[in-house]
């Protein structure tokens, strides 16, 4: 066992809340570019994490990715007729750089927020589906049956992925994300 191990660990705990908290200011940018267009995060101030528990898999302890997902502003009923998610993926299957991932769908029946949380927690990452795209291919779209594990309460699926090196700041994330988001959802991004 290496003999600065508690040391070395007490910096690399330190760097990663570092890290984290400069995730969290990106998706706290998000949440302000979105609220402008009456979009709001699902889950109030929650972050989706999977991460593995298995003592033979240590480094599947590590976070792999963040998520957050929105929809805009309930129907009377109670039910969303879109949905928008950001993920940052700091060890991305797909590239060796932190990748910034956003998704839009629009299911072709209502779907509670409830539901769709829940199945955002229970599915898997969707940058598995750039991993053999990705970086020739920063933009995936399919329908239900080529996203089966992901998200399949929606019936088609955009993504595009970034790396996070093309933010400088909160207004070129801002760019990024309402020009792509116009093109799919014209009516919520003008």
């Amino acid at each position: 066992m290496d003999p600065n191990l508690g040391e070395k660990i007490y910096q690399a705990s330190c760097f990663i809340s570092d890290i984290y908290k400069q995730v969290r200011t990106l998706l706290v940018a998000c949440d302000t570019l979105f609220a402008d267009a009456g979009i709001a995060p699902i889950n109030g101030n929650e972050v989706e994490l999977h991460r593995a528990r298995n003592l033979d898999a240590p480094a599947a302890w590590n976070q792999q990715a963040v998520g957050r997902l929105y929809a805009p502003k309930k129907r009377p009923d109670g039910t969303v007729s879109a949905f928008i998610v950001v993920e940052v993926h700091l060890r991305p299957k797909s590239a060796t750089h932190a990748l910034l991932v956003l998704a839009y769908a629009e299911p072709s029946l209502p779907v509670i927020p409830q539901a769709l949380s829940s199945e955002y927690k229970e599915g898997e990452w969707l940058e598995d589906l750039l991993v053999n795209h990705y970086p020739a291919q920063a933009e995936w779209n399919g329908l239900r049956a080529a996203h089966p594990r992901h998200l399949s309460l929606a019936d088609g699926l955009h993504l595009k992925a970034w790396p996070l090196t093309e933010f400088t700041d909160e207004e070129s994330l801002g760019r990024a994300l309402r020009s792509q988001l116009a093109l799919w959802a014209p009516d919520l991004f003008k």
